[in-house]
Order: structure tokens, then C-alpha cells, then sequence
């Protein structure tokens, strides 16, 4: 896989532009190199080399995709993180254990989304109520790290979306509950973000967790959470915050 990752870097290097690069690395405070490859450049890529090498099965996936982490590259780390999304459907539960070192190491809202709203989700999805699932779940939304937290969270994105059955609502209730006082940003939009997805086929779940919290909410969750509501439970909502 080192051939192939190598192979990959040479045309993602040539496939960006300096400036892109600078203006890449800067917004995203990144402290890793940046080729400043287009995201589309970066998936067409993803799914030459799957279709090259036969698909890719879970392991190889995870093989090729650690083998482009380990570069100090970051459209690597991307094609990396495409690579797993693609593959995703057909994971199991104990691979959120094998996906943990990358989220660690993400440090950017640009890898630990993809990696925990796209690769992590669709493992969700598929298996919501495992008791792998949950204990992985439950451990990150307990972890010093924010983005390992924020991982906890988008995890549920699918499976408390319009794809989903709605399993593993509770749980996700749970971790919002405890982060709902953390000042953390990209914390506070996550648990708006999975609320606001839940919202668009049951609402009524949605104002039941947000109405008893009114006066702990931040503005970034509260704004996220009512999007897809009815006028009226929405502007309900708004004046509660508004005046707690």
C-alpha cells in the first residue's frame, strides 16, 4: 500500500496550487503541509482507486488508509478519509476502535467530520444498538479531547436522520445533556447539528429535549436544533431562550 499511497500523493501534489494551499493551511489553522488539491480532484481519486484495486474490502481499506495518514500531507489524510467513507457500509462495530487513532490525530473539523459524521455514522447506522457501538460511544463523549466528544455526537448523524429509525436517540440525549454547558464551539454546534437532522422527522423529540433546557442552550445549539421545526414550536422555543 505504500506504492499506492505514494502514487496518490504525486498526483494530488500536482492536481494543487500554491495558493489554494496557503489559504487551506491558514483557515483551517492546520499544522500540517497542504497541497491545495480540490476536494472533487481528491474524490474522483478515491473512487479510481477503489475501482482499481477491486473494490477494497474494510482491512485493505483501513491498510491504505493508515498508510496515507502516516504522511504529513493533508489531502493525503483526506483521501484517506474518503476512502473509509466510501467503504464504510460494510463495517462493523469493533471498527470505531480501529477509527480512533485517526480522530485523535485529526485535530480539524475537516477530518473529524468526514471520519465521524460520514464513516463512523454509516457504522451507526447499520448496527445503533450494538453493545460495542454504545460503549465506544459512551467512552468518547467522556473524553478530554473536544473533537473525540464532537465525534460522539456526529456519530449519530445518520441514524437519528432521515436514514435512520431513530435508535440510539437516548443515548445521544445523554452526551448532549452532559456537553450542554461546554463553552467549546465546535461541541455546542455538533449537538445542534445531530438535533437539527433529528428534527427534520421528529420534531416532537426534538422540542421534548430542547424545552427543559432552555436556560442552559447556547445560541449556536438552540439556532441548529429549531431549523427544521414548525413555525410555532420554533418561535416557541426562540422566546423561551430569549427570556431565560
Amino acid at each position: 500500500m505504500a506504492v499506492v499511497a505514494a502514487a496518490a500523493e504525486a498526483e494530488l501534489r500536482a492536481a494543487g496550487t500554491p495558493e489554494r494551499a496557503e489559504h487551506e493551511k491558514a483557515y483551517l489553522k492546520s499544522a500540517v503541509e497542504h497541497a491545495g488539491t480540490p476536494v472533487p480532484v481528491i474524490r474522483q481519486l478515491a473512487k479510481r482507486i477503489r475501482r482499481e484495486h477491486g473494490g477494497l474490502d474494510a482491512a485493505v481499506t483501513f491498510t491504505l488508509a493508515t498508510e496515507l495518514w502516516a504522511g504529513p500531507l493533508h489531502e493525503r489524510r483526506m483521501l484517506a478519509v474518503v476512502l473509509l467513507g466510501s467503504g464504510a457500509d460494510t463495517m462493523v462495530p469493533s471498527d470505531l476502535i480501529r477509527l480512533e487513532p485517526l480522530l485523535r490525530d485529526s485535530r480539524t473539523w475537516a477530518l473529524v467530520d468526514g471520519l465521524a459524521g460520514d464513516v463512523a455514522a454509516t457504522i451507526v447506522l447499520h448496527h445503533a444498538t450494538d453493545s460495542t457501538v454504545d460503549e465506544v460511544l459512551r467512552r468518547w463523549g467522556c473524553d478530554d479531547d473536544f473533537w473525540v466528544r464532537r465525534a460522539s455526537l456526529l456519530a449519530h448523524l445518520k441514524s437519528l436522520g432521515s436514514k435512520g429509525d431513530f435508535e440510539g436517540w437516548e443515548r445521544f440525549c445523554g452526551l448532549a445533556d452532559a456537553m450542554l454547558d461546554e463553552r467549546e464551539f465546535f461541541v455546542r454546534k455538533a449537538i445542534g447539528w445531530v438535533l437539527r437532522e433529528a428534527g427534520k422527522h421528529r420534531p416532537e423529540a426534538v422540542v421534548d429535549f430542547v424545552a427543559p433546557r432552555v436556560s442552559r442552550i447556547s445560541g449556536v445549539t438552540i439556532r441548529e436544533a429549531v431549523r427544521y421545526l414548525g413555525p410555532v414550536d420554533r418561535d416557541a422555543l426562540m422566546s423561551a431562550y430569549r427570556n431565560s
